[in-house]
């Protein structure tokens, strides 16, 4: 896109423009800003701003105003006073959608001044403002505030107003707007010009489409309908917010970043002091190369350099940081610039560079660094280790960013992963203390512009603005350790961090505006790492002083073999640029032997898929509603009129997935489409019903199975056929003559299905051969129509007994079930496939030993004291409960599941189940857990 050469309109008013916008000036600032799609120009009536500056009120409209500099993207005013010179700047760059404004501050003559307070957007529209949506941080224990504001107008146009800080007090009256904030920060005239935050005002056209401003976390049960409230957005606000972000991303990614987050596989318990402890971690640095990842977060334990008992911080893991040093530099006893590297850190960076492998070190900003006392916090609020370090001090940024530096050049890592980052002490200000990280993360990006920069605990909560310099912040909003977050009902781990990573994705998206830049992956699940029983006391609260943070070998085994496909795909669904893995099979000798090249290889080429496809996933978008348990939902990747849509059934009882083929998946032209499968079934077409090719606005309906996930390609329908195209079954199909084949078809087992061929124009068909055998058919129009049934008997994945009913409140079920020899058959080859010596711990763990036939009652809001009986034929069957956590622990329960691999093959059973009272809809059925979709050539036509 090309920015046009700044004109002259007239004599008084002078313009900046670009395809998209034209803003026009007068000699003080700004008079209307016209979007180049809309029918008409917004216009304003004062556009000033305000700065309060040593107790004194500065506003611009008492001020004269000078014009000083102009060119092609920017227009730059003066205003000044005895002591201040005050410059405006607006900025209108080649692909935005929105001008800029910007203040700064110089003092006439060089002296220290402080920033009470800043109102960079003070003004008012010549429209009437006819609603509004308030984009809240929701923060106010952080004392965060607003974003900004969307403006609505009676034409269903709206106005973008935001600042880059999640401090602002949005204010309207009528016309007239402001959004004030309080940098409350001493200034010193030698850093330069004291800057505000940048404004941005944009503009579009409502879409009429709304996203609650509350979200259901993905657990709770709403009958699968998201509450209507009064106070919603529309989502043509959050692309236009998102945006906005993107622009501002200060890494513009070029392939997708891959790291282990080896701290998900307790990689703490290993000491590489020891030579086995460094053998085992190269195990974790050869199989993650071996997965195409490029990074490892590195947070062994070094008991050379250091103990828990030494740590400053609340959470006992200093020892860990700095790759194993982290003790040590805050104390001053090792300098990155001078000191050598410890043989074992070096030896570990010399391997892990070996395999193209960097390492990333773990630290905590905010830790009590020797150096200037004027940084340190004694008493600090929140923390149970009372001294800390404030990020609002220069000198402490000029510290760490030099320290920061240093160590990078040093050692030759990847880059850093922080967490403890905590931004609530009292002084400087809370706003302070914001742009003293911001300022910190930003110079690193800028001296190392392709540097990992993890993003942990607590910036994930302050928004977008200073996360634009990091690589993405946390990808599930808490600690990934099972205890941090309530699960969704589901025995698979893997499946349960899935379904939250894709809630978060979708929250960062609809309330912080996180862009595809940014956005957070989340591959597998961190491990658990406590044991021991949590007990009930009779008051009903919790004891967990038996509960002990195990610091050896504690749960090294936990790759979950049937769940990790559906979370590499939710992963990269909503974020396909950062791909954070977690937990993978290395630490485990047995899981790291047995996990085959097959894996290795899907794994991989799917990562390597984002790579070929980065141009769509920077255009990812939710299509249809948040996660949640009754729903469906999914994201698309499109590009004009071609892209990727992916779907997923966090359920375990069978739904439809819809969606429209139309600008709510983010297409913009094209007529004619063809829908065809990636994953499971790769290479299917997927045809619309008596017609095959798909048209734009129509309503896409798929059937998917429980707990399942399915990748489609859309692609533009040739307009001319050449060969008949084959639908709703893998395979191929020729014409020969009056005579279709159509070869290596195949099916779910025991499925009724109805192949469709359409024909290259009004040809002639009196034979169809399927699979070498002559078949009877159908043809309306161009298709021909095979119908029949896939052979076998059916029992598919996530196989329900009984039927979900939504009005059942609960009371007794019966139901009955057969189960065909070739499921135990399939879980006797996958023992083979997957030789795990399991221990007796092991099988307390749902998402373990998947040779198992498990049988799941699936409720939603589930609850340990539920009283529930399951008989089969009679005979009671011992209910175990479920918990994410691996030990007793409440929050972390997911349901009662009984083994059930002693029953026999092809034998009817009758199950009944006793079920207490609870709101309709909410138990979701009994589910046969561990089986996964079998195919077959054999077709029975009807």
């Amino acid at each position: 896109m090309t920015t046009q050469s700044f004109a002259e309109i007239s004599p008084d008013h002078k313009i900046i423009k670009n395809q998209l916008l034209t803003a026009v000036f007068n000699d003080r600032g700004l008079v209307e800003l016209r979007d180049h799609s809309l029918a008409k120009p917004f216009t304003f009536t004062r556009d000033d701003f305000t700065i309060t500056i040593d107790g004194e009120k500065i506003e611009s409209a008492g001020l004269e105003a000078k014009e000083i500099a102009a060119d092609s993207e920017s227009i730059r005013f003066l205003f000044s006073t005895d002591e201040f010179k005050i410059e405006a700047e607006y900025e209108l760059r080649p692909d935005w959608h929105f001008i800029s404004k910007q203040i700064f501050i110089t003092p006439q003559v060089e002296r220290d001044f402080y920033v009470e307070r800043l109102d960079v957007l003070n003004g008012e529209l010549t429209e009437d403002i006819a609603g509004e949506y308030i984009p809240r941080t929701r923060r106010p224990q952080m004392q965060t505030g607003d974003y900004g504001a969307f403006l609505r107008f009676a034409d269903a146009t709206g106005m973008m107003m935001l600042v880059q800080n999640p401090f602002l007090e949005y204010r309207r009256e009528d016309k007239g707007y402001s959004f004030p904030y309080r940098p409350d920060m001493a200034w010193n005239a030698g850093y330069g010009p004291f800057a505000s935050d940048r404004a941005c005002i944009g503009t579009y056209m409502l879409s009429g489409r709304r996203v609650p401003a509350a979200l259901i976390p993905e657990w709770k049960w709403t009958a699968g309908i998201i509450p209507i409230t009064d106070e919603e957005q529309d989502w043509a606000e959050v692309r236009a917010f998102t945006e906005c972000v993107s622009a501002f991303v200060m890494q513009q990614p070029e392939k997708s970043l891959r790291i282990n987050i080896a701290w998900c596989q307790n990689d703490y318990q290993i000491d590489i002091a020891t030579a086995d402890g460094r053998e085992e971690y190269k195990r974790i640095i050869d199989r993650a190369a071996e997965m195409g990842l490029d990074y490892i977060l590195f947070a062994p334990t070094n008991s050379d350099l250091g103990t828990r008992e030494e740590t400053a911080d609340d959470w006992n893991w200093e020892n860990l940081l700095w790759l194993g040093l982290g003790i040590k530099i805050r104390n001053g006893e090792w300098d990155p610039a001078a000191d050598p590297l410890p043989p074992s850190v070096q030896e570990m960076l010399d391997y892990a560079k070996s395999k193209n492998i960097k390492l990333v070190a773990y630290m905590y900003p905010v830790m009590p660094f020797a150096g200037n006392p004027e940084w340190i916090i004694e008493g600090a609020p929140y923390h149970r280790k009372k001294r800390n370090a404030s990020m609002g001090f220069r000198s402490f940024q000029d510290f760490l960013i030099e320290k920061l530096s240093v160590f990078m050049k040093r050692t030759g890592i990847g880059g850093y992963a922080y967490d403890y980052t905590f931004l609530w002490y009292d002084k400087p200000s809370r706003y302070a203390q914001w742009w003293g990280w911001k300022r910190i993360k930003d110079s690193l990006r800028q001296e190392f512009p392709d540097i990992v920069i993890d993003g942990r605990q607590l910036d994930m909560l302050y928004g977008p603005w200073i996360w634009v310099s990091g690589s993405y912040p946390h990808p599930t909003a808490a600690d990934e350790q099972p205890e941090s977050f309530n699960p969704f009902p589901d025995l698979h781990f893997d499946r349960v961090s899935a379904n939250r990573q894709r809630f978060t994705a979708y929250r960062y998206r609809v309330q912080d505006y996180c862009p595809p830049e940014l956005m957070p992956g989340f591959i597998g699940h961190q491990t658990p790492r406590r044991e021991g029983d949590t007990i009930i006391r009779p008051d009903n609260t919790q004891d967990a002083s038996n509960v002990q943070l195990r610091l050896d070998t504690f749960r090294e085994r936990d790759w979950d073999y049937l769940g990790w496909k559906y979370s590499l795909f939710s992963s990269i669904a909503v974020s396909g640029l950062n791909h954070a893995v977690s937990m993978i099979p290395a630490r485990d000798p047995a899981e790291y032997r047995h996990f085959s090249e097959k894996d290795i290889s899907f794994f991989r080429h799917w990562l390597d898929w984002t790579d070929e496809n980065l141009d769509y996933l920077l255009n990812t978008r939710f299509i249809i509603g948040q996660p949640a348990i009754g729903r469906i939902d999914g994201t698309s990747a499109i590009v004009n009129d071609r892209g990727y849509i992916f779907l997923f059934n966090p359920n375990s009882r069978k739904m439809n997935a819809e969606f429209s083929l139309d600008d709510t998946i983010g297409l913009q032209e094209g007529e004619r489409f063809l829908l065809q499968e990636l994953h499971p079934a790769a290479g299917r077409l997927i045809g619309k019903p008596h017609e095959g090719i798909w048209q734009y606005g129509d309503t896409v309906s798929i059937p998917m199975d429980g707990a399942s996930e399915r990748v489609l390609a859309l692609i533009p329908a040739p307009e001319f056929l050449r060969e008949p195209l084959l639908f709703n079954a893998a395979g191929t199909v020729t014409l020969s003559g009056t005579a279709l084949s159509i070869n290596d078809c195949r099916g779910e087992i025991g499925t009724d299905m109805k192949i469709n061929a359409l024909l290259p124009g009004d040809r002639k068909v009196e034979k169809v051969i399927l699979n070498g055998n002559p078949v009877n058919f159908s043809k309306y129009g161009q298709i021909i129509s095979v119908a029949g049934k896939f052979a076998g008997d059916y029992f598919g994945h996530q196989q329900q007994i009984d039927e979900y009913r939504p009005d059942f409140r609960g009371g007794n079920i019966d139901a009955s079930f057969t189960i065909p020899a070739r499921i135990f058959q399939q879980l006797e080859r996958r023992k083979k496939s997957w030789p795990i010596p399991w221990t007796e711990d092991d099988y307390k763990t749902t998402w373990l030993a998947p040779e198992r036939l498990l049988l799941f009652i699936q409720i939603a809001e589930v609850r340990e004291e539920m009283e529930i009986d399951l008989t089969i034929d009679a005979n009671p069957l011992n209910l175990i409960k479920a918990y994410t956590s691996v030990r007793v622990h409440p929050r972390c329960f997911v349901g009662f599941y009984a083994d059930v691999s002693h029953l026999q093959p092809d034998r009817k059973y009758r199950v009944e189940l006793r079920l207490p009272q609870m709101r309709p809809g909410q138990y979701q059925g009994m589910f046969f857990e561990n089986v996964e979709t079998e195919y077959t050539e054999k077709f029975d036509n009807y």
